[in-house]
């Protein structure tokens, strides 16, 4: 089934986040650290902002050793099967005043509540560097993306609308779901639900025999903004519909 490309995806999956894990080196330890952190991708390349405040360690652990990476989920992240990306690279302390003023705007865009982003103690730090970019999508899904691919791909600007598509189809439409599947791969299943949609397709997961797994379904035709999504939807039907039409004829 047609998926976006591992560049597309994992930039995806950056944009869309608005929290991630970042590991640095632990100026004190020396050994790796964790810290759960804010920020927001860059609309020119999806390299991430952050706003630290002076008081976290892991601000002190980048201003001693700026090697660093941020690993990313995706919305809903349950398990194994679910989508990550992990980018490392170099972060820096943004020291013009002018473009740490824009950088702040591009994070507050995302993070609109972040009123503490003006106080005296917090300062923007960017990602300038980027080294590697390592996506799983997923079960027998994961690969490497280059720098340079990550930072010209383009975000999929459907996946941002995932979450009221399919809450609409899997409150409204449930009974469709497993027709899909049906339809689409020849397997029959009990249960389905939508989880996520982007340009191509949707991902889906299902359950048979007590087993849960997830399955993915392309559109008839590539959707070019939310309400073509509802269009490859409704061509969908259309194409189980016809196709029970004609078992019934036969």
């Amino acid at each position: 089934a047609k998926r976006l490309e591992h560049a597309e995806e994992a930039r995806t999956l950056v944009d869309l986040g608005r929290y991630g894990v970042l590991s640095t080196l632990s100026a004190a330890e020396g050994f790796p650290s964790g810290s759960v952190v804010g920020y927001g991708a860059r609309e020119d390349n999806g390299l991430p902002i952050f706003v630290f405040s002076t008081l976290s360690s892991h601000t002190g652990d980048i201003d001693a050793d700026c090697r660093c990476s941020l690993t990313v989920t995706a919305p809903g992240f349950r398990g194994a099967s679910d989508g990550r990306v992990s980018i490392t690279g170099r972060v820096f302390k943004v020291t013009d005043e002018a473009r740490a003023a824009q950088l702040k705007q591009e994070y507050r865009a995302k993070h609109p509540n972040a009123f503490w982003a003006d106080f005296g103690d917090f300062s923007v730090y960017e990602m300038t560097e980027l080294v590697g970019v390592r996506l799983v999508g997923g079960f027998a899904r994961a690969g490497s993306v280059k720098p340079e691919a990550f930072m010209a791909a383009p975000v999929d600007k459907i996946a941002g609308f995932s979450a009221p598509i399919c809450g609409h189809m899997n409150d409204d439409h449930a009974e469709q779901i497993p027709l899909y599947v049906s339809f689409y791969t020849g397997m029959k299943v009990e249960t389905a639900k939508m989880l996520s949609v982007d340009h191509l397709g949707m991902n889906v997961e299902a359950s048979r025999d007590g087993q849960t797994f997830k399955v993915r379904l392309p559109y008839p035709e590539p959707a070019k903004d939310r309400k073509g999504v509802k269009d490859q939807i409704v061509s969908m039907s259309r194409a189980v519909a016809a196709a029970a039409k004609a078992d019934e004829d036969e």
